[in-house]
């Protein structure tokens, strides 16, 4: 497999490392015919995000040398994320990047050519490994929220960083909640602090959803792919079903796809009932709302069901393979 990134197309894809950084510490790559394919997936399960760049997102792209089977490998996301981890880098100073992998090396070379003729090479070590693919279908959900992402990236603005649920809903007048999400306290006189954001029907590109509706996901996982879309400039698609079945968020361009899939919480919101009270008209921005700290989340997420190629499983399946290598004999890198 060998690919030529150029111009700021390397900046797009450090973006999508940044992104699925925030979910998995492994990092599944699987050059197919229509494009490479960057996948991941948490170790509880619950979140699954995947990036394919097609091949006209590359200058050069070749899944496979000529008689030769294409190659699937998974690498410590820490080593793939420390090539691109300075984004503004990779802006200023990069010109193209090269990544390869097969061939006489046993390692993943990613070589960036910089300014002054200056050449990075990474040599990343890997293991071999099977097909890592959700098992998600967008079309079978009922409801559908599609959006510019600029307009959601500022509506989770004022949720604290530390916040790690939210709850996205249909109130009256079909305007759109996004709430902080917080457990019943046991003690009913303990009261948390609460943000609430409502947005107006007109202000969404697509809204197929009923009042009352509502989930509740990560916040951390969805803020990491909005940063990606509100990159690219483009809009945010959210498909969802009832309470405990995934939620999948996707983005589209003629160059690349994105999923991310997001287990939701088995039960409903506690304050979903409140979803279908008139919403307060929106107001100017105000400083973000400390969640006061809550006892540790009892309703647990559920899994997402994945597949592990070619026999489809339950759980993610990967091909037995050593642990990871301690040192690696340097190879000569591939040219590009």
């Amino acid at each position: 497999m060998k690919c030529l990134v150029t111009g700021g197309n390397v900046k797009v894809l450090g973006r999508a490392v940044h992104s699925l950084s925030r979910i998995g510490d492994e990092l599944y790559l699987e050059p197919l015919d229509d494009g490479l394919s960057l996948r991941t997936v948490n170790s509880s399960r619950s979140a699954y995000a995947c990036f394919l760049f097609a091949p006209l997102f590359f200058q050069l792209y070749q899944a496979a040398s000529p008689g030769q089977d294409p190659l699937r490998c998974k690498i410590l996301m820490k080593s793939f994320l420390s090539v691109f981890r300075s984004l503004a880098m990779l802006e200023k100073t990069v010109e193209k990047c090269c990544i390869s992998l097969g061939g006489r090396s046993s390692l993943l070379v990613i070589q960036l050519h910089c300014k002054y003729g200056v050449r990075k090479t990474h040599n990343l070590s890997f293991q071999d490994c099977e097909s890592l693919q959700a098992v998600f279908d967008p079309a079978s959900c009922p409801h559908v929220l599609r959006a510019p992402a600029k307009l959601l990236g500022e509506a989770v603005l004022p949720f604290p960083p530390a916040l790690a649920e939210v709850t996205l809903g249909i109130g009256r007048g079909r305007r759109v909640i996004l709430r902080s999400y917080q457990e019943e306290e046991a003690d009913s006189t303990v009261k948390a602090m609460m943000t609430e954001i409502s947005i107006g029907e007109e202000d969404f590109q697509q809204l197929q959803a009923q009042e009352g509706v509502a989930i509740t996901f990560c916040l951390k996982e969805f803020r990491g792919l909005l940063s990606f879309a509100e990159s690219a400039n483009l809009p945010l698609s959210i498909h969802f079903d009832a309470p405990g079945r995934p939620a999948i968020f996707a983005i589209k361009d003629s160059l690349l796809d994105g999923h991310f899939v997001l287990a939701t919480l088995l039960e409903p919101s506690p304050h979903s009932p409140e979803l279908r009270q008139p919403a307060p008209p929106l107001q100017a921005p105000s400083p973000p709302v400390t969640v006061a700290p809550t006892q540790r989340r009892k309703t647990k997420l559920s899994p997402v069901q994945c597949l592990g190629h070619p026999h489809p499983r339950s759980s993610v399946r990967c091909s037995s393979a050593p642990s990871w290598p301690r040192h690696t004999p340097p190879r000569a890198p591939a040219p590009c």
